[in-house]
């Protein structure tokens, strides 16, 4: 008797274990954290923030593709872009590739290359530059688009760039920024985290699981369930006067190396999420970021794109989704609007 007391007990309690895990993920937690309908930021499933969820697809519409390292056939190329993420369509969704507006825009030939191992783009174009790889692929712009936050990472003085020699094409694979997320069964830590998650920031911007801040904004900025919410990451280091001077120099030297072969050298950090919704956060507590006015000031050899400047203006005319409301990058609104203002 008392055996079938404890087994009842604990039927109703495995039930209601698996009964309140699968109501959790069915409602919540799928959407986060699986790819097999949609895909999604890296915010919104880090923080556990299913309001947050910008549902996409990737997709592409423009008449004219960019080339990337495994289909280029040494054709003429008119702008070589190298970079990180936002480079590599690593938001996903529709025209994920800022390239492909350079190139339906401009009709021009448009190549992306990856970094060379774990070296910044600033110094992979020194390397390129130093073996004569861009000798043979000649193009006409060299286009460097990074992160603010991982633009100041290109300060330190380049001079060993231009004493190492590597056949840096040779082995070149492209890294594939979508991330391929594994299958999770229903009963997962992820549930709860949610739960916490949820509570959590109703008292604070951040919560326990994950670095994800969240902030309400004076107005709605995005199409999703929660549209007046910022979704961020802190700045570890905010950068400074001197740092952005030593990336300038770097820079003007870089330009300089490639004027000499016929190249213009085009720079366009982009602009932190934070950075650019600053202003509209509601008692903003953080520091901001003067990456771009310091930058802004500084003689140049080279092309600078003001991305905070150019998308400043679009979030001032009403427009919403300048950048994924669950992501660190920005939509195809954003490289559409860069890309018609800056020609080629």
């Amino acid at each position: 008797m008392l055996y079938r007391r404890f087994s009842i007990i604990f039927i109703i309690i495995l039930s209601s274990f698996l009964g309140a895990n699968y109501l959790v993920w069915k409602r919540w937690t799928e959407v986060l954290l699986t790819n097999t309908r949609f895909q999604g930021g890296d915010l919104a499933r880090t923080g556990y923030i299913p309001g947050s969820k910008d549902f996409r697809k990737n997709s592409t519409d423009l008449p004219r593709r960019h080339l990337n390292i495994r289909n280029y056939d040494g054709r003429r190329i008119d702008v070589l872009t190298i970079g990180d993420s936002f480079s590599n369509g690593g938001a996903g969704g529709k025209n994920r590739f800022y390239q492909d507006y350079i190139a339906s825009i401009n009709g021009v030939e448009v190549l992306n290359i990856p970094r060379y191992r774990e070296l910044d783009p600033l110094t992979t174009v020194a390397l390129l530059s130093n073996n004569g790889r861009l000798d043979s692929i000649k193009p006409r712009y060299i286009l460097i688009g990074i992160d603010e936050k991982g633009a100041s990472d290109m300060a330190a003085p380049l001079d060993a760039a231009f004493f190492i020699d590597s056949n840096l094409l040779k082995n070149y694979q492209m890294i594939d920024e979508y991330i391929r997320l594994p299958d999770v069964s229903f009963v997962n830590n992820g549930n709860i985290k949610l739960l916490i998650n949820g509570i959590a920031y109703r008292l604070s911007d951040r919560a326990p699981f994950g670095n994800v801040y969240r902030r309400a904004l004076v107005r709605d900025f995005f199409s999703v369930s929660n549209p007046g919410s910022l979704l961020f990451l802190r700045y570890k280091h905010l950068p400074t006067p001197d740092v952005v001077r030593g990336l300038n120099n770097n820079l003007n030297r870089l330009a300089g190396l490639l004027e000499g072969k016929g190249i213009s050298l085009v720079f366009m950090p982009c602009v932190d999420k934070f950075n650019l919704y600053s202003d509209y956060i509601v008692n903003n507590p953080y520091p901001r970021s003067t990456f771009f006015e310091e930058l802004r000031t500084l003689p140049k050899r080279y092309r600078f794109i003001d991305t905070k400047a150019i998308l400043i203006a679009e979030l001032l005319k009403g427009e919403k989704d300048i950048f994924y409301a669950d992501d660190t990058h920005w939509s195809w609104k954003a490289s559409k609007k860069i890309f018609e203002t800056v020609i080629f």
